[in-house]
């Protein structure tokens, strides 16, 4: 369970979480959890169990043979790091990494232009609305 205190630690941070606020959340002091995490004390399947509910991931993610993939983003269309050996293999060359960010980035754009024309339509009909309750009580 070597990579377990190292998987441990990278969800933690990639969240900006600090260790008093997760160990809060497991109802242990912060040093308890620093010397869980430095793996200095032992990390039990039951705490295992309740930082994979707490993550949002499977138990098993903390028991991997192989650093796992960690997503240090929440969004659709974000990128991930990741230390395997499965990932070596069968990397993407940087020209193809990047020509699917630009698509991924374009899809974005265009969402939020989409999302910027309605925000215009809404303020313009509020405008409206607005003007005609003017003239009303002025008349």
């Amino acid at each position: 369970m070597v990579h377990a205190q190292k998987i441990m630690r990278i969800l933690r941070e990639s969240r900006d979480y600090s260790q008093e606020y997760v160990a809060n959340i497991l109802n242990i002091n912060q040093k308890t959890y620093s010397n869980l995490e430095s793996g200095k004390s032992k990390l039990t399947l039951d705490r295992i169990n309740q930082l994979a509910e707490f993550y949002h991931v499977k138990p098993d993610y903390f028991l991997a043979e192989e650093l796992p993939v960690i997503n240090y983003n929440t969004g659709t269309y974000s990128r991930s790091i990741v230390a395997t050996k499965i990932y070596n293999e069968n990397k993407e060359t940087p020209q193809k990494l990047y020509e699917r960010i630009i698509i991924e980035k374009d899809i974005q754009i265009k969402f939020l232009i989409n999302e910027l024309e309605t925000i215009k339509k809404e303020k313009n009909e509020l405008l409206s609305l607005v003007k005609n309750l003017t003239l009303k009580i002025n008349q």
